[in-house]
């Protein structure tokens, strides 16, 4: 947060983490963290983050994916994945860190997106994606579950 604190890019929280944030479920598994900001602001994060030594990739699914030891953060183009969601965000602090974090109306909805994006999908990886992205949905109380 420091570095995109550094180039002027606020990043919202999403997934997971912003999951935890509305349920403090001690119980709930976070792997990564996943952001987002706008794709024409990677360059910039892509170059700070190398600069601190941090490994990134810009995906060509608008993604840019930074890593460094076991920690993954994503940064998700808002374009691309929060389209039809409001820019509005919640104040979050999370292990002494401040995050601005989507809505959790917003939350459901990207949710409720994977969820019908991975039904049906016979492979392994997707079935597994899809019964966690229903957990979530749980716990975040979302309706029109099936």
């Amino acid at each position: 947060m420091s570095v995109c604190a550094e180039i002027g890019v606020t990043p919202i929280l999403t997934a997971s983490l912003a999951v935890f944030a509305y349920t403090q479920d001690p119980d709930m598994e976070v792997h990564d963290i996943d952001l987002s900001c706008s794709e024409t602001d990677f360059p910039r994060l892509q170059r700070m983050m190398e600069e601190h030594d941090i490994d990134c990739a810009i995906t060509n699914w608008h993604v840019l994916q930074t890593r460094r030891g076991d920690l993954k953060i994503e940064f998700d183009a808002s374009e691309h994945w929060m389209k039809g969601i409001p820019d509005h965000y919640e104040i979050a602090r999370i292990a002494g860190v401040q995050f601005h974090v989507v809505t959790e109306d917003g939350l459901r909805e990207l949710y409720l997106r994977g969820f019908v994006d991975t039904a049906g999908r016979t492979d392994e990886t997707n079935q597994i994606k899809h019964r966690d992205i229903r957990q979530k949905l749980i716990a975040l109380r979302a309706p029109r579950l099936s």
